[in-house]
């Protein structure tokens, strides 16, 4: 099975499940699965941040099995698939001829019913009616925030079941998306092709796909009030964005609509083609629609006034809900008498702030989470797992941390999807103006994630391994190779070595991936004109040839340890040849360690002589032989240990180092002051054992 049959099963399988065909950032996952690459490799090839790629692929692996009926992830899906094609009784199966896709828009629309999807009908149908009936390329979709602006573009795009193209612009004025990054990206991943390096010619190959693209294409530009001035122009260094519609995506031949979010108008003589749609606010009667799903008890004058309060917004009509629900009984009356003061104010930021004191007064562990939760850098890890909630509930006990968490997804105030959670901008600028001591929350963030392991004497011996190893002199500071040998001995321990994405936390501090080590090394030892080398990757080759070695050891120990348990593996030639390329000319190898790995190669047997002798001697002799290898390596490298870590310790270490990782973001992305003696301590205990003073069985003597 090919890499396009293969997406092809996998397309029909989502559509028959969701009526759609894969997003753009799902086929990237995809893709990368099936060309074996790492959520590392996929990030660094799209520019998506490796953290969202991970979140991503998590939802995407669930939804496919789903799909499939069967439970599937990135190392096992290719025997579904195959499974699913064989019952199918087609080599082939290509979305493009299937009729019910039609080729162009349809004009009649059937809106999916769904709980937060209420009382836009006619705002579909108005969309509809400018692209149909009065060809309109490019809409923007104008409105306060909380309205539903990207909620309803995106289920049209759904809807009609295009292939949806997302540039989210950001909400951060000093975050936002460059043309370039995003144009590159998606001829990249949608289109397999390698951009071009200069804008407009970039921008003219991006045309050129688009208007060869067989199926039409939607594309979402979702806040674009972030790079506009006061006047509601482009900013000038955000001009880019014209050149993007006025040249591509206005093309009378290119393939695609676009869809516009922005909370005030463009006001660009150059884009006075973009069809203008305000959108009005959810009617009184969608509002009583939604309560209705919720078994709220409505009054209709009490619902009226409320509405009117709040313009219809639907991020109001969901915030309210819970309070109703739970203090008033049910009762949308009881609630308006209490809350009618307060409520006419109409501001969504004044109702914001109502449900953060109210929930102050009733549950101030929820409320301490939501506050805290603001630390977060959402631009740059959109979403956060679990653990990231956990080690903020410092003050509370441990089997009452979901009920915590439970509370505020009851209130909306927080977003959650697959075990992954985020806040609305709205919530976190009112969580970071009601956060006091941003230094003590991460140290207390700190100390948290640290007694993750209270009581792991195991886990704390390998912490004081990290602390202890001999280490280079080089420009990295002890943390920096901390990180990389925490990664490292992990991913050998439990054998998931397509797992690089664990190394991200030892490339935080600047020591490349293993394939960028590899790529830098090769190209160094090939080079015929060593000063044509870029210097900077001189420098990169000089520190890392090092750990790229280690890398190569641990790789090659595991693969050996592995195989001698494996009785379907044949031995012969592969062990000769690992040792061979491992104490070869272009290693980085002290004498004393070549000598004794050629000397255990001496221990082999001839892979010439009868093939019944030398599977005698492995089956008598690879364990001991194996385990010869393991001490060469703990002598001259410290690496190779035998951990004995179980299932119980895996997990622990996978939330010790996710913990560890948001710890980090927060610390170099936060946008929010953060004093240099609490970052510069944070940094100095990162990756320590609790208590310092014993050695581990393994360092002894």
């Amino acid at each position: 099975m090919d890499e396009q049959e293969a997406l092809e099963i996998v397309n029909e399988a989502i559509f028959q499940k969701e009526g759609r065909k894969l997003k753009d950032i799902e086929e990237l996952i995809f893709i990368g699965a099936f060309q074996n690459l790492t959520y590392g490799k996929i990030a660094e090839n799209s520019d998506y941040d490796e953290q969202h790629i991970k979140n991503k692929g998590a939802t995407f692996w669930n939804l496919l099995s789903e799909a499939l009926g069967e439970k599937v992830s990135k190392k096992n899906f290719l025997g579904a698939l195959e499974r699913r094609k064989s019952c199918s009784g087609k080599s082939s199966i290509s979305l493009s001829s299937n009729k019910s896709l039609p080729p162009e828009l349809t004009t009649e629309i059937n809106i999916p019913k769904k709980p937060d999807f209420v009382g836009r009908e006619e705002a579909i149908a108005h969309l509809n009616t400018l692209i149909t009936s009065r060809n309109a390329k490019i809409i923007g979709i104008y409105g306060k925030g909380g309205i539903g602006k990207t909620t309803l573009a995106r289920e049209y795009l759904q809807i009609q079941k295009l292939k949806i193209l997302e540039l989210n612009v950001g909400m951060d004025t000093e975050y936002i998306t460059s043309v370039k990054s995003w144009g590159k990206r998606q001829i990249k991943q949608q289109f397999k092709q390698q951009a071009e390096e200069k804008f407009i010619d970039m921008l003219e190959q991006l045309k050129y796909l688009l208007q060869n693209e067989k199926e039409k294409v939607g594309i979402l530009i979702d806040n674009v009030e972030t790079a506009l001035d006061e006047k509601g122009k482009f900013k000038q260094e955000h001009r880019d964005y014209i050149e993007l519609i006025t040249r591509v995506l206005n093309h009378p031949t290119v393939n695609a609509i676009t869809l516009i979010t922005c909370r005030e108008e463009i006001n660009e003589a150059k884009l006075s083609f973009i069809e203008s749609y305000p959108l009005p606010e959810l009617s009184e009667l969608a509002w009583q629609e939604f309560f209705s799903i919720f078994e709220i008890n409505i009054n209709t004058l009490a619902l009226g006034e409320i509405h009117k309060a709040y313009g219809g917004n639907a991020l109001a009509m969901k915030v309210i809900t819970h309070p109703i629900k739970t203090y008033y009984g049910g009762s949308l009356e009881d609630y308006w008498l209490d809350n009618k003061q307060f409520l006419l104010k109409g501001q969504i930021k004044d109702l914001i702030a109502s449900q953060f004191d109210r929930l102050f007064e009733h549950d101030r562990h929820a409320y301490n989470l939501l506050c805290r939760l603001g630390i977060y850098p959402y631009r740059e890890i959109p979403r956060v797992q679990k653990i990231g909630l956990s080690c903020l509930l410092w003050d509370v006990k441990k089997s009452e941390t979901m009920q915590v968490i439970e509370s505020l997804q009851r209130r909306y105030l927080i977003e959650f999807e697959a075990g992954e959670y985020w806040l609305h901008p709205v919530i976190r600028a009112e969580s970071l103006t009601r956060l006091d001591a941003l230094d003590n929350t991460l140290l207390l963030m700190k100390k948290e994630i640290d007694k993750l392991f209270a009581g792991e004497e195991k886990i704390q011996y390998f912490l004081e391994w990290l602390r202890e190893v001999t280490l280079l002199d080089s420009d990295f500071t002890p943390l920096d190779f901390r990180a990389f040998y925490l990664c490292l001995e992990y991913v050998y321990s439990f054998g998931i070595f397509e797992q690089y994405e664990f190394l991200e936390l030892a490339s935080f501090f600047g020591i490349p991936s293993i394939e960028e080590i590899g790529e830098v090394f090769w190209d160094f030892i090939t080079s015929t004109d060593v000063s044509k080398i870029d210097e900077e990757m001189k420098v990169v080759y000089e520190i890392h040839e090092y750990l790229l070695y280690d890398f190569l050891m641990d790789k090659r120990l595991y693969d050996i340890l592995e195989l001698g348990r494996c009785s379907s593996f044949d031995p012969k030639n592969y062990l000769a040849s690992q040792i061979d390329y491992l104490t070869g000319d272009g290693q980085y190898i002290d004498l004393e360690l070549k000598q004794a790995l050629q000397k255990l190669k001496s221990e082999l047997p001839d892979p010439n002589q009868k093939e019944e002798l030398f599977d005698a001697w492995w089956k008598t002799n690879s364990k001991n032989w194996a385990e010869k290898l393991r001490k060469i390596m703990i002598e001259y490298r410290e690496i190779g240990h035998d951990w004995q870590f179980n299932w119980h310790d895996r997990l622990l270490l996978e939330e010790y180092y996710h913990a560890n990782v948001l710890l980090l973001y927060c610390l170099y992305y936060c946008d929010y002051h953060l004093t240099d003696s609490v970052r510069n301590k944070i940094k100095d205990e990162l990756l320590l054992p609790k208590n310092f003073g014993y050695a581990p069985p393994l360092l002894r003597g």
